[in-house]
Order: structure tokens, then sequence, then C-alpha cells
């Protein structure tokens, strides 16, 4: 993320000047969503520098004139969707700022783009086309809801674009030789918001919308940099007063809305810690909230494989040969990905499980009443030995 960021901060240079260039990216370096995504080891962060760099190599190849920079926006993309299948739909603010900043050239730039991308594509996914189709037959059909709303889907997109959608709009007014430009920018902040509204998705909200980010805030910079002002001027003084309180507020906002971030899951490290100490390799393993477990156990060696841990989906989808008796350990997490009951009532009727350990984490999450609350997630590890 921070690769990403400085990318993004040249790309803003580029495009609307110094000035603006380092309010923009002292304003995203702010932003709840990318610090929280930042903190977090998922895969978004490479889709995310991929996207990056390759914005920054287009607003090179308006400035130099030399297609290095479009070979460079291509691969950094390819890597980028690769990393995150989804992101590729970033391709159309992509598209979008090559065919304005370079409209004498465009066409053959965007047939050369398509070109060296499919290539790529193909050179790539070609050998993984079965993993690559079984997973979009499961994103299609895997959809959870998690019992969140549309408000609070649109409430959540809203809380953490509120200082883009505030600043960005005044930095496209501002931006007068740029408007077309601008507009791209601009839009970008909403393709995230609308996918998820229009699917009813709450799937990885926070983490989507720093794409969005990425495109938008060299506008939020432009604004921020008129408001700042010139060395001299009327209201010199009042005006740097404001610019550095609102990024105070900025600051203050966004390290609230990490932190919280931060609580929205429950925090597993103690039954980890008990699953390191008794579980043996080659034993199976049943457990509905599987990543962070998975995450420790295969790395000191406790399981063979990550395919030695089954979550809710793997057993409701038949992937489980032997019988939920025969199952060494069952974790259940109640929380957000819960056992269906009679996946517990089987469990139960085995008569061979008992449990073994407890534990109960708080965390935060934002409720039906669009307000955030506080509640606890017992885990309760169960032995089948």
């Amino acid at each position: 993320m921070s690769a990403g960021l400085l990318a993004f901060s040249r790309a803003a240079r580029n495009l609307f000047g110094e000035r603006a260039g380092f309010w923009a990216t002292l304003a995203l370096a702010l932003n709840g969503a990318l610090i929280s995504t930042a903190r977090l080891a998922v895969y978004d962060g490479l889709a995310w520098a991929g996207m990056a760099v390759s914005f920054w190599a287009l607003t090179e190849l308006a400035r130099h004139d030399h297609r290095k920079w479009l070979l460079l926006a291509v691969i950094a993309y390819v890597l980028g969707t690769l990393a995150k299948y989804p992101t590729g739909v970033m391709l159309l603010p992509l598209l979008g700022i090559l065919t304005i900043t370079r409209p004498k050239k465009a066409s053959l730039d965007l047939l050369l783009f398509g070109y060296l991308g499919a290539l790529t594509a193909v050179m790539v996914l070609l050998p993984w086309r079965e993993q690559v189709a079984i997973y979009f037959q499961w994103r299609l059909t895997n959809t959870p809801s998690f019992g969140v709303t549309l408000p609070m889907i649109a409430f959540t997109a809203l809380s953490f674009s509120l200082p883009a959608l505030i600043l960005a709009p005044i930095g496209w007014w501002l931006s007068r030789g740029n408007r077309l430009l601008g507009a791209v920018l601009l839009l970008s902040l909403f393709l995230w918001p609308a996918y998820h509204i229009l699917r009813h998705d709450p799937v990885s909200i926070t983490k989507h919308l720093t794409f969005g980010y990425l495109f938008a805030y060299p506008l939020v910079g432009v604004a921020l940099a008129a408001l700042w002002g010139a060395r001299k001027g009327e209201f010199r003084a009042l005006r740097r007063t404001v610019t550095l309180l609102l990024v105070l507020a900025l600051a203050a906002l966004g390290i609230s809305q990490a932190l919280r971030a931060d609580r929205g899951w429950p925090d597993l490290r103690t039954p980890a810690r008990y699953l390191l100490e008794h579980v043996r390799p080659g034993e199976k393993l049943l457990i509905n909230e599987s990543w962070p477990f998975i995450a420790y156990l295969y790395a000191q060696g406790r399981i063979l494989s990550p395919w030695d841990v089954y979550d809710t989906y793997r057993v409701t989808h038949g992937e489980l040969e032997e019988d939920l008796c025969e199952v060494d350990w069952f974790v259940d997490v109640r929380g957000s990905f819960s056992w269906p009951p009679e996946i517990l009532q089987q469990i139960e009727a085995c008569g061979t499980f008992r449990p073994v350990f407890s534990s109960t984490s708080r965390v935060v999450n934002i409720g039906s009443d669009l307000r955030y609350v506080e509640y606890p997630v017992e885990t309760v590890i169960w032995s089948g030995q």
C-alpha cells in the first residue's frame, strides 16, 4: 500500500501539480479505509499497488509521449487484476484517462493496451483456467449477506467516502481546464458503492472503496491546495488555519474509522494458540471462521495443508468426504460465518465430541439502526478424540 501511495502521489502531481499532489497524498494517507486495508494481510494491497502504478504510468505517458509507459501501465494493471479479479473493473477510469490525456493517439494506445493486456492475461491464466472458472462459479453463487441490509451498506460507503464526496466535487469545479478528466476521476468514486448496493453485497466493501479513492483523491488535493492558497493573498492566515484544521479533522476521522475496523473481527489468537498446542499433523478440523486459524496452524506445521480445515461453505457443498463424526476437531466461532443448525445437531448426535476450550472476544460492527454496537463473540472448541 505504501508503494501504491507513492505511485498515486506521482500521478496526482503529474495531473494537477506539486501542491495538489502533496495535499492529495496527505488526505488519502489519512483515509480510514486505506489505513485499515494497509493493516490487513490481504491481496487487495497488491491489487491496489498495481492499479496505482498503472495510473501513474498513464500520467507519465501523457507527459513524455513514450509508449514504454503504456507497457508499464498494462503490466501493472494485469498484475493488479490477477491479485484480485474484480478489481479489473478499474479498467474503466484507466482507459478514460488514456483517452482524454492523449486524444490524438488514443486509438492506437487503446488498441495496444487491449492487445498487450489480453496477451499477458492469457499467458498467465491459461495454466490456471480450471481454477479461475471454479472461482467465478463460486463467487457468483456465494454472496453471503451476514444480515447486513442495504441501508447499512450505503451508510458504510457514505461514512468512509464523506471527505471525498465533499472535497472532490470542489476539486472538479476548480480544475477548469481539465473538467472532462476530472469527471472521469470523480465518477470513479461511485463504481464500488454502486456495485455493492446493486448486488446487496457487504463483503470487502471498505477495501473495495479504496480503489475508487485512488482516482478521486487527486481532486481532493486540488480543493485543499486551493484552500491553502498561494504564498501571498487575502485572508492567507485564515485560509491556512482552516486547511490545517480540516486536515486534523480528516486524521481524526480516518484513525477512528481504522481503529473501529480493527475490532470488526473477533480476536481469535487465544483459541488459535490452544489448537497449536493440541492439533497433530494429519488431523481434520471443522472451523467456520477458518482463515485466522489456518494462518497459525499451517505456518507452524500443525496441519499438512490449508485444505485440512473445512469451513461452512466446503462442508455444505459436499467437499468433506468423511463422516462428520470422524473429524478430529470442531470449532464454533459464534459470529458471522455461523454453522447451519443441522450441522450442529449432527455434531451433538455423534456423541464423541466434547467441549474442551472456550473464549469470548468483543467486536464492534454497525447495527441495523446504523449505529456502531459492541457485542461478544464466543468461540468453543470441541474435540472428537
